[in-house]
């Protein structure tokens, strides 16, 4: 079977890995060059410990995380709202961990044997070529497969080609994510929330802490250049504990700054091709979802190929197990972030009385097996 993976990250880098374990080889393309990966932090809920698991790269992926025991919800000025026990929910999957993206994504691609890589290169046309997909690259190449899984992200080059009509839709938050020392020794996993914005702090190993903070910005206030890490508003807003992150942050610290996108469709399948992860569904970050849904979407497609009778009815049987759960996912993104935006007292009020059933009724749905 002739198998293209277009997109290098986490979706793609875990699919090749999942392909690799039922015993399949594909060639994985990915339009940036060959050269260590940045980024910033990254939160991973027990269901992707589990997944981790399943692709045979947990112990090695826990061996450089930090484990995250806890979750607390602050008010603005450091008053706690809830405190979560991760293991009352994940037990059953596995520990809740953070890290630097770059380890994961480190990690996956150390793991693959019979990939092949090509770096540097994107994919600028897919066509049906009977019951084949004939492709063609940037480099000028062509090629033909039996299927072509989409993996490249919220601006998938892959779903424009498949669904033009698609298109990632502002949900109207801005955020600022940025890793920097741990000066204030944060707890677990830490959010402030203040009237319109959020300041989020999460351990990630060598004294290092992940932040990340986000403000709603009218769609309007987004053309032209995206703005510098808002320290002032963040500053009146915000107390101790994770203020002094935003006060002291070194000058020489790289800021990510990007509009905070959702992809919501019907279809992820057309004739042969096929979109996983972001480029699928990609959602708010307040379940914190992304990497996981990532890397169940990559197991269950890949379990599918390898006991199906034909591609068309793994795809099948890749929605119709998949598509249930990542729309609850999608769901309670809406729904949390629409809690976050209640007036001050009113969220407060929510978060002492119900704060860990809420949690609770979030994510007990992702412990069941997949």
């Amino acid at each position: 079977m002739r198998i293209l993976i277009v997109g290098g990250g986490i979706a793609g880098l875990a699919m090749a890995r999942a392909l690799e374990l039922q015993g399949v080889s594909a060639e994985l393309i990915e339009h940036r060059a060959d050269v260590a990966q940045g980024g910033t932090g990254l939160y991973l809920p027990g269901n992707a410990a589990r997944a981790l698991q399943a692709l045979g790269l947990l112990d090695s992926i826990a061996a450089l995380a930090m484990p995250i025991a806890t979750q607390r919800i602050l008010d603005s000025r450091g008053r706690p709202l809830s405190v979560t026990r991760t293991e009352d929910v994940w037990s059953s999957c596995g520990p809740c961990m953070a890290l630097p993206r770059a380890a994961l994504h480190r990690a996956l691609r150390d793991s693959l044997g019979n990939t092949g890589l090509r770096f540097g290169t994107s994919i600028t046309a897919i066509e049906p070529l009977g019951a084949t997909s004939l492709a063609t690259f940037s480099d000028g190449t062509v090629g033909e497969y039996d299927l072509v899984i989409g993996a490249d992200g919220v601006n998938s080059q892959v779903r424009q080609n498949l669904f033009p009509a698609v298109r990632p839709s502002y949900t109207g938050n801005l955020c600022w994510r940025f890793i920097t020392k741990d000066i204030v020794g944060v707890e677990g996993w830490t959010v402030m929330l203040a009237d319109g914005m959020s300041l989020l702090a999460i351990p990630i190993g060598n004294d290092e802490v992940y932040v990340y903070a986000d403000m709603a910005v009218g769609e309007s206030q987004l053309l032209g250049k995206l703005p510098d890490l808002p320290h002032e508003a963040l500053l009146a807003a915000f107390a101790a504990p994770l203020a002094p992150l935003v006060a002291q942050q070194p000058d020489h610290t790289q800021v990510h700054v990007s509009p905070i996108e959702q992809v919501v469709m019907q279809e992820w399948v057309k004739g042969n091709r096929v979109l996983i992860g972001d480029a699928a569904h990609a959602s708010s970050p307040s379940m914190a979802e992304g990497a996981g849904m990532a890397m169940e979407d990559a197991l269950v497609l890949a379990a599918a190929l390898a006991s199906a009778s034909s591609i068309s009815e793994a795809l099948a049987e890749y929605t119709r197990q998949r598509k249930p759960r990542v729309d609850w996912v999608q769901r309670q993104c809406v729904a949390r972030d629409k809690m976050r935006r209640l007036p001050g007292w009113g969220r407060a009020m929510l978060l002492k009385l119900a704060g860990n059933r809420l949690y609770k009724r979030s994510y007990t749905p992702l412990t069941r097996p997949l």
